[in-house]
């Protein structure tokens, strides 16, 4: 244990960035719903629907994340493959946007146009944040691995 504020020898490059990422984000968030809320107070009538829509995009993103939390966590679903969770968040989320989309009027709901233009971008986004997602999880499983195989050839 020490007694200093501030452990530099315990640090990294890659944990200050998390944690200033990290730190940007919750701080950005917390501006914006603070900005929007006194806007929606003091803001006149012509601001009104873009604050509006800024906080329902708030409400759906805080949404996303909670269904994932509940895919690719253990928390509620204790057993089931990847793909499976893969395939029901897709699902999932793509219904809870599509809610808020019709709900919230961020494009005009009858027109079928908006609706195939709405599932193109949806599909294009969630295949790319996939493929992200899954080539981080490959990196981390072969850095697991390789780190597994140190020790086991350490301890030999």
């Amino acid at each position: 244990m020490t007694d200093k504020m501030i452990d530099a020898e315990a640090g990294s490059v890659r944990k200050a960035l998390k944690g200033l990422a990290l730190n940007f984000c919750i701080a950005f968030t917390l501006f914006t719903l603070l900005s929007c809320f006194f806007g929606l107070i003091f803001a006149d009538e012509a601001a009104r629907p873009g604050i509006i829509m800024c906080l329902t995009l708030g409400i759906a993103l805080f949404m996303a994340a909670a269904l994932q939390c509940l895919f690719f966590t253990p928390v509620l679903i204790k057993s089931m493959g990847y793909v499976a969770r893969l395939v029901l968040f897709g699902i999932s989320l793509y219904a809870l946007l599509a809610l808020c989309g019709a709900l919230f009027q961020w494009f005009p709901p009858d027109e079928a146009g908006a609706w195939a233009s709405f599932t193109v971008i949806y599909l294009i986004i969630f295949a790319l944040m996939t493929f992200l997602f899954t080539l981080m999880y490959r990196r981390s499983i072969k850095r697991l691995n390789e780190g597994l195989a140190r020790y086991r050839s350490a301890n030999q």
